[in-house]
């Protein structure tokens, strides 16, 4: 693989912790490889967002039991009997303690 001679240039800068000074035509080359990189990284999180939407739901029974501040109640007393609250799920360490998540 054979090394464009402007990387070359840059990668003797005498100090790594400072990017090279160069002159224009080379910043714009490098913006512009930087720019293709980073549109295909906004189109690559763009399609993990809507396959993260495509998703199957999941049904769950109302009046399951879960543990609220008071002690057992449902899911429809949790959420005040909204047609569709989202809820989240988590997945602890096994060593974890059920109610507070610490080991």
């Amino acid at each position: 693989m054979t090394r464009d001679p402007e990387e070359l240039k840059m990668s003797r800068n005498p100090d790594p912790a400072r990017p090279p000074v160069v002159d224009r035509s080379i910043f714009e080359e490098h913006l512009e490889r930087l720019r293709v990189r980073e549109k295909a990284h906004t189109r690559e999180s763009d399609a993990i967002a809507a396959a993260r939407r495509r998703l199957p739901m999941v049904e769950v029974a109302g009046d399951g039991p879960i543990l609220g501040p008071d002690g057992p109640i449902t899911l429809l007393d949790a959420f005040e009997a909204r047609r569709q609250p989202i809820v989240y799920y988590f997945r602890r360490r096994a060593r974890t303690h059920p109610a507070t998540g610490h080991v």
